[in-house]
């Protein structure tokens, strides 16, 4: 399969998921139609918005590819015609994000580097993509931002894009690079969600060791 095609479908797939979660999410909030469908668009295009104004790249690619709305309704219309055979809409809502999280991690830092982006910039645009549609999400519905939980998310995305940005400076092609570092990352969050693994934090010395 052709890089551009890797691409594409690993676009569709993460618009997908992250609008299926979105719109669990507001599910589960007990929102209208509208504000699934709302909710389902904004967790689906936000990362990559905010990605496309801090790079400066006008206009920000969903107006330049408006096939994003549609994918994004089918994501809405999927969570919403599943719930009934869905055991629980929480647990189904976060591995949803985490295959978008692995999917727009990589797709954040090639989007970086099309623009000629220095590579530590493209792994932050990296994890920027693959997180703040769901911190958009979970804000707008006031819901704790799962990039705020104790498991490790942020630096499963921060990981993920740097592995493409690796495999990319040593002539690996996109179209294989993309899904071996789309799966590296789904791999981390889905260790971090199956056995609870903590984010590396600062331990503060208690006063006994101070003294």
């Amino acid at each position: 399969m052709e890089t551009a095609a890797v691409l594409a479908a690993l676009n569709v797939l993460g618009l997908f998921v992250f609008a299926v979660s979105g719109a669990l999410t507001a599910l589960r909030n007990d929102m209208d139609l509208f504000g699934v469908a709302m909710i389902a668009f904004v967790t689906g295009v936000g990362g990559g918005t905010i990605r496309d104004v801090l790079l400066g790249v006008f206009p920000v690619w969903w107006i330049a590819a408006p096939s994003a709305i549609f994918i994004c309704l089918a994501g809405a219309a999927t969570a919403t015609l599943a719930q009934p055979i869905i055991d629980s809409r929480l647990k189904a809502l976060i591995w949803a994000d985490a295959v978008g999280l692995a999917v727009f991690a990589v797709l954040g830092a090639q989007a970086a580097l099309a623009v000629d982006a220095p590579a530590v910039i493209a792994i932050f645009m990296g994890a920027v993509t693959a997180t703040f549609g769901g911190i958009v999400r979970d804000v707008l519905l006031n819901e704790p931002p799962l990039i705020l939980k104790q498991d490790i998310y942020a630096t499963a995305a921060l990981t993920g894009a740097g592995v493409y940005v690796i495999l990319m400076s040593i002539g690996i092609d996109a179209g294989v690079g993309a899904p071996v570092a789309a799966l590296a990352t789904f791999a981390i969050r889905a260790a971090a969600i199956r056995y609870r693994i903590p984010s590396p934090k600062y331990a503060r010395p208690r006063k006994a060791e101070l003294d």
